[in-house]
């Protein structure tokens, strides 16, 4: 097999996500053996068997006898075995291989289950794409692969600021919940942005000593949150009227999120559901956790103190 000239996960990825799952001792087969795991992705009695093997006619043989029979293939075999070749194959069946070690069959250890997807994501990333949660059998995740969402590492740095601003187990519950429902469950996605811009602005509210009215609609929530809040740029020429454009845009995202609680009414995890109900699109969900999640930034960086939740 050639190199695929198009790739745009380097080698140097692959090889670096290679050498860590080494490292953590996180075999790529899980609780299958290896031929067992590869027949799943290839057909490995089509393929030929190794050039120094002449016993067996085929790869699937040829792979038991030395990972299997007798274990005397080194354990990183897979990467350099021209018929597999993990190193230089598409970045589509890469990322094939990648979920399907992710796969319930595979592996059952949650815990496995999310440090490989740490591992893979960190490597990823560098150049464009991610692992994600993509369906559910048997009350168990599936995942795939695909190139990383625009604003997506933007959503990565606004999570890292929300749980530095407010730091507790409710708060990174509630960030973690809402990036990984996006794409699905959307509903409880948008559900889980309500409610997290809802906190936000109440434990600000309190902090200021104002106490939110349960009968507030949440564009009042936000408007109330922001008159409490100095929003004067320290170095503009007119700090009062650039405040007050500042209101304005505010104002206008105030509109969007009112557009989210709507959306939560008909879509929201807050509200039963019809046997044939059908949630929104994952980009309208990614939609509303952005802009959501940039409200929540910018409130809480322009309070400037760690709020206490309410």
């Amino acid at each position: 097999m050639n190199k695929d000239k198009s790739n745009k996960i380097t080698t140097l990825t692959r090889q670096s996500i290679a050498d860590q799952m080494q490292l953590e001792g996180l075999w790529y087969h899980g609780k299958l053996d290896e031929p067992n795991f590869l027949n799943r992705l290839y057909d490995l009695k089509a393929l030929p068997s190794s050039p120094r093997e002449h016993r067996y006619n085929n790869a699937y043989d040829d792979i038991y006898q030395h990972t299997v029979n007798n274990n005397d293939w080194d354990s990183d075999w897979i990467y350099n075995d021209a018929r597999i070749n993990l190193l230089h194959e598409s970045d589509e069946k890469y990322l094939k291989f990648l979920s399907e070690t992710l796969h319930p069959i595979v592996r059952s250890s949650a815990e496995e289950i999310e440090k490989l997807i740490s591992i893979y994501n960190e490597y990823l990333s560098v150049d464009g794409f991610e692992i994600i949660q993509s369906g559910v059998l048997s009350g168990k995740f599936l995942y795939s692969g695909r190139a990383q969402s625009i604003g997506a590492d933007q959503f990565t740095v606004n999570k890292t600021e929300i749980k530095k601003y407010l730091d507790t187990a409710y708060v990174r519950g509630k960030v973690d919940l809402m990036s990984k429902s996006i794409n699905t469950d959307t509903d409880l996605a948008i559900g889980t942005a309500k409610e997290l811009l809802e906190t936000a602005c109440k434990s600000i509210l309190k902090e200021k000593g104002v106490i939110a009215d349960p009968s507030w609609s949440l564009s009042r929530l936000i408007r109330e949150t922001s008159d409490k809040l100095d929003f004067k740029p320290k170095e503009a020429e007119d700090p009062a009227k650039a405040e007050q454009s500042i209101k304005q845009i505010l104002g206008g995202i105030s509109s969007i999120v009112h557009g989210v609680s709507e959306l939560r009414n008909a879509y929201g995890s807050g509200h039963g559901k019809d046997a044939d109900f059908k949630g929104l699109e994952a980009k309208y969900a990614k939609l509303l956790v952005g802009v959501v999640s940039e409200i929540v930034v910018i409130f809480l960086a322009t309070n400037g103190e760690t709020a206490e939740l309410v």
